[in-house]
């Protein structure tokens, strides 16, 4: 047998896959697999990088936006409930500074006031004259015989209240600014003092203090003074009944004159300032000169 050099021994048929060459490197399927999954890699990354960050960025900007907004009307809430909260504070004080100046005088109140102290002293001589005639009764015959000259002397045996002064003061009066009443008041009300002057037995007397204490405006009374009698220099300020029998002097213990009290005080109306008057001794601040 003759073998020629087209078939050489040791020679294959079979020379394997051929796969294309890029940068010298063949791109077997492990190759190939190894860039498909880089290739894949870099476009994730793209798309991370082009669309996805971007709208993460915005969901996120979003996000802070609505926290911004939820603080923004839980502050807002807070303001508002505050805000009612003053609001009612404010209406609370209103109220109670209401409540405060319907303690003071106003100008109407002057025009009346002496109306209103008169009748309070009037008021107590109620049953005046039965008082008078029971008192009399338990007198000596004597006594009843000559009542009115005997009173002259000792005093009425019942004794009438009766206004005897009621003088305004225009010195007195008027703004507040000595201290009197805090410096605090200073400027912020005024006054209007009133001498006034009445009669009346102690119990009369008390009653009728009491009674002007009582009124609805503020009033104040200072420099009170008391005077049993007329206050006549010399004059006994109150006189006791006695009569002889025998030997005897006996006190008349059911019929003795009443003693006088004479009250004087002046009497001071609080009043609030007007507008006007507060503004007068309260001016505004000067401006700086623009």
């Amino acid at each position: 047998m003759t073998v020629s050099d087209d078939f050489a021994p040791g020679s294959s048929l079979d020379t394997g896959p051929n796969y294309p060459v890029v940068f010298g490197i063949p791109l077997t399927p492990t190759v190939s697999g190894i860039l498909l999954g880089l290739l894949g890699l870099g476009g994730a990354a793209y798309l991370l990088l082009n669309l996805v960050q971007p709208e993460w960025q915005k969901y996120q900007d979003l996000e802070a936006k609505v926290r911004d907004k939820e603080a923004q009307i839980q502050q807002f809430q807070t303001i508002n409930k505050q805000i009612e909260e003053v609001q009612k504070e404010l209406e609370a004080a209103k109220k109670q500074r209401q409540g405060v100046l319907t303690m003071f005088a106003d100008e109407s109140v002057l025009d009346t006031l002496l109306l209103d102290i008169n009748r309070q002293i009037d008021a107590r001589n109620a049953g005046l004259e039965r008082a008078r005639q029971e008192k009399l009764a338990a007198c000596p015959a004597w006594v009843r015989s000559n009542i009115r000259e005997i009173e002259e002397q000792v005093g009425d045996l019942v004794v009438k209240s009766q206004l005897k002064k009621f003088t305004p003061d225009p010195k007195l009066s008027g703004v507040i600014a000595d201290n009197s009443y805090g410096s605090l008041v200073n400027n912020k009300l005024k006054r209007e003092v009133v001498n006034v002057s009445f009669e009346g037995n102690f119990n009369q007397t008390q009653s009728i203090l009491r009674s002007i204490e009582r009124l609805q405006p503020l009033l104040v009374l200072k420099n009170v003074e008391f005077v049993v009698g007329d206050g006549t220099p010399g004059k006994v300020a109150a006189s006791r009944l006695y009569e002889i029998r025998g030997n005897n002097l006996r006190f008349l213990t059911n019929c003795q004159p009443e003693p006088r009290i004479t009250s004087t005080f002046q009497l001071e109306t609080l009043m609030p300032l007007t507008p006007e008057e507060a503004a007068k001794v309260n001016p505004p601040p000067a401006q700086p000169p623009k």
